[in-house]
């Protein structure tokens, strides 16, 4: 049964080791407590994004260090593809700063994308704005395993990062992705200013996609100059590890990925957050176009923390 509001509330007051106890135990009843999910993603299409999001240098609304790309040739992905899945990465985000996905041609290349980077053996989740079932069908006859749709915020947040497209669209094209055999990869942003209300209500929206998402990413605000959040200050880790804590509880079979941010998180705040649920990272120079910690450090972490990673071919449930 899903975690009601109340109940999340509840739980975010219990006392910091309290909470993170609970989730820990709870964890530990679904997954391999000291094994981790090692993902990578790329831009594939990146910039000039007619969407105003607050908090993205893709946006042509603001101008931001992000150069405008067109969409990547098929075989030069498939390279970087490949050196992910050497790095032990199974799970491949293809992003593209689309607000709609396209159709014909530009559709036609993406999807022989998808099929390349499928012929690694990776999983392969995209990350491409507003799909149609059809659009959806196709990608998954392809080889994409997952979509990536992010809620980002609460309902009553949402309207203050972002203007261009509302909450409840992006509600109701996760409940039609649902109804498809693609996994769903839906998480938000911490840290852009909303209440502790606001990131419980976002959690408990996604908790309540049925059934709950195959993987959920928490990312951390990462401030970028030129962007109207570009003067935020990053999230109080207590914050964040709460809010792992409170997704594992609300969604205990979900893979948590930390994403966006962890360059800027201590060893320890994530260790922490490893031990209240989260269960995967993202690993290479970047998540789309935020940087990610230096491989060598990642590797150094896991082997400090005794943590082993899965194998490149597991599926994320």
């Amino acid at each position: 049964m899903n975690l009601s509001l109340a109940d999340l509330e509840h739980l975010y007051q219990l006392p910091f080791n309290e909470l993170i106890k609970q989730s820990h135990e709870i964890y530990r009843q679904h997954h391999a407590v000291n094994t981790i999910h090692l993902c990578g993603s790329l831009s594939i299409k990146t910039g000039n994004c007619p969407e105003d999001c607050a908090y993205c240098p893709q946006s042509v609304h603001y101008h931001t260090y992000v150069s405008k790309e067109a969409l990547l040739d098929a075989d030069d992905v498939l390279k970087v593809a490949r050196y992910a899945r050497t790095l032990g990465v199974g799970h491949f985000c293809l992003g593209a700063a689309w607000s709609i996905v396209p159709k014909g041609s530009a559709f036609q290349k993406l999807l022989d994308i998808v099929r390349k980077v499928h012929s690694t053996g990776l999983q392969v989740c995209c990350s491409l704005g507003s799909i149609s079932e059809e659009q959806a069908q196709a990608l998954l006859e392809a080889g994409c395993t997952t979509y990536n749709y992010n809620l980002d915020t609460s309902p009553e947040f949402y309207p203050k990062i972002i203007t261009t497209r509302s909450f409840e669209s992006r509600y109701q094209t996760l409940q039609m992705l649902r109804k498809t055999k693609l996994k769903i990869s839906c998480g938000g942003i911490l840290g852009m200013g909303e209440s502790i209300a606001d990131r419980l209500k976002l959690i408990q929206y996604i908790s309540q996609l049925s059934p709950q998402p195959e993987m959920v990413p928490l990312n951390a605000l990462v401030a970028i100059e030129g962007t109207p959040l570009g003067q935020k200050s990053f999230i109080d880790p207590f914050e964040y590890v709460r809010i792992v804590a409170i997704a594992r509880m609300a969604m205990p079979r979900s893979i948590l990925a930390m994403a966006a941010g962890r360059h800027q998180m201590s060893f320890e705040t994530q260790a922490l957050a490893f031990f209240s649920g989260a269960n995967a990272i993202y690993i290479g120079e970047r998540i789309l176009v935020t940087p990610t910690p230096a491989l060598n450090a990642d590797l150094d972490m896991l082997k400090k923390l005794g943590m082993k990673t899965y194998e490149n071919n597991i599926d994320i449930r």
